[in-house]
């Protein structure tokens, strides 16, 4: 078993290697637009054009590799199949986010009530798969078994988008998403593992050697980026592994970044309406958000000393680091 699962990684690890450059340069040999800056983040204007969507790579690799090793090592649940299910249908939408604005020229790509949708039928798929299954209606809350009744759907909602849509915003400079998601996976590989889950550890170790293949060529200077197809299928799968773990409050530790990311851009957006019926001027708490862009900016008097990419990547890595290891030591000991 734990043979299988080191070699699932590492092919996984391997053919994505391959595979990332082989996809960049059917990308440049079919003449696709790539990336597209916005204005406001000017001091990135310079990797515009490159090649995007990279997560297709390393959301189809991985998971076939997990496929084959899940039937070889006689791991193909129905635990599995959630995971699959979540990690394939989210890689879609955002596919289909990335697909109009590159091909179609939509910058917006999907409508907001559009990738809701989808990904609320999503989290009702999801809820009736646990209800064939004949799971609780609970989640861990710190030890507490917590029994949500009709909520938890609801409940699986909100995770699952809340949780995609974070590292979405998130994957805002080279490298950042790629390693802080690589680490949230490592301490809910732990967690599998003294739950002797070895099935989603296969998931897991799968996803987790695509993934740092990926970020060979993701790194400052990125040579290519994950885009939708691949931030938003990490969030969600993130959420989904702490449900199927039941382990849900600890993603509040592991995802601490990603929701510092998101409450951010509430505040700026709140305060800033605020501030404008107020005195007819929307002022700023940040200089820019997400709060990333706000340490490359040079702080909140945009005066300070601007940051590095590196230097935010590997405050942000360190910050999930080390929230990721208190909440596996607090999930093994409470």
């Amino acid at each position: 078993m734990i043979v299988g699962l080191v070699l699932a990684f590492l092919i996984s690890f391997a053919l994505t290697l391959i595979g990332v450059p082989l996809f960049m340069r059917f990308y440049k040999r079919m003449h696709i637009s790539g990336q597209q800056m916005h204005e406001d983040v000017h001091q990135h204007a310079a990797k515009a054009g490159t090649p995007t969507m990279g997560g297709t790579v390393f959301v189809l690799i991985p998971g076939l590799v997990s496929l084959i090793f899940a039937i070889s090592l006689k791991l193909f649940h129905a635990t599995y199949l959630v995971l699959a299910l979540v990690f394939g249908i989210y890689a879609i939408v955002g596919f289909l986010d990335d697909f109009l604005k590159i091909f179609r020229h939509i910058n917006e790509g999907l409508k907001p009530w559009q990738k809701f949708l989808a990904q609320a039928i999503l989290g009702f798929v999801v809820w009736g798969i646990f209800v064939y299954q004949h799971k609780p209606d609970v989640i861990d809350v710190f030890g507490q078994a917590i029994h949500l009744g009709f909520l938890f759907p609801f409940f699986l909602i909100l995770w699952l988008v809340g949780f995609s849509n974070a590292v979405n915003l998130t994957d805002g400079i080279d490298g950042l998403a790629t390693i802080s998601v690589s680490i949230s996976l490592v301490a809910y590989g732990l967690i599998a593992i003294f739950n002797h889950q070895f099935d989603v550890l296969l998931v897991i170790l799968t996803t987790l050697g695509g993934l740092l293949a990926f970020f060979v060529f993701n790194k400052k200077p990125a040579a290519i980026f994950m885009g939708d197809v691949g931030s938003l299928a990490l969030g969600a799968f993130l959420a989904i592994l702490s449900v199927v773990l039941h382990a849900e409050w600890t993603l509040l530790l592991i995802g601490f970044v990603y929701i510092i990311e998101t409450i951010s851009i509430m505040l700026q957006v709140s305060f800033f309406k605020l501030t404008k019926r107020l005195y007819g001027e929307g002022r700023r708490i940040f200089a820019m958000t997400p709060i990333h862009h706000h340490f490359e900016l040079g702080g909140w008097s945009g005066k300070g000393e601007a940051w590095s990419e590196w230097q935010v990547d590997y405050l942000w890595w360190s910050v999930t680091a080390g929230m990721s290891l208190l909440a596996v030591l607090l999930y093994i000991f409470i």
